[in-house]
């Protein structure tokens, strides 16, 4: 008697653990969709900022330099990157990548050198990790209106 109440023990486990698992999966997800508004926005953000990174140094520069605050720059990035994966644009991906992680040589100019550097090391990290997790895991969905990109 006691094998059969482990078995019956068991079983009812992993009914339960399947019950679990199919709840999970059923779950809704919220999905963005980007507007032909804000791509053109993200482009304009984009087109100022651009120019500021595109040397390939790893100089570090003062953070009042950008025209506008890095969380915005951020955003306009991460909606461009996004629109140029779903359209196949790799060299404007690129790009793309290449200036969000840029972003980390913008730094306070009233802090020593050495903590610049160090803030530059960590930010870069973040900031390649963020556009990672970013591309996997994208919120957006293009709308069917969204402006075509310029293939070179």
């Amino acid at each position: 008697m006691p094998d059969m109440e482990i078995w019956i023990g068991l079983f009812v486990l992993t009914a339960i653990l399947y019950i679990a698992k199919w709840w999970q999966g059923n779950r809704k997800v919220t999905v963005y969709r980007i507007s032909p508004e804000s791509l053109e926005r993200s482009k304009e953000v984009m087109l100022k900022v651009l120019p500021l990174v595109e040397d390939d140094k790893e100089s570090l520069l003062d953070a009042k330099l950008l025209p506008y605050a890095k969380d915005s720059i951020k955003s306009a990035a991460k909606i461009l990157a996004y629109y140029y994966w779903k359209e196949n644009c790799h060299e404007e991906l690129s790009r793309i990548k290449r200036c969000f992680i840029a972003l980390s040589r913008f730094q306070n100019a009233d802090l020593d050198p050495d903590a610049r550097k160090r803030l530059l090391d960590g930010d870069k990290k973040r900031l390649v990790r963020e556009l990672d997790y970013y591309l996997t895991h994208y919120p957006f969905k293009a709308t069917k209106k969204t402006i075509p990109a310029k293939k070179k």
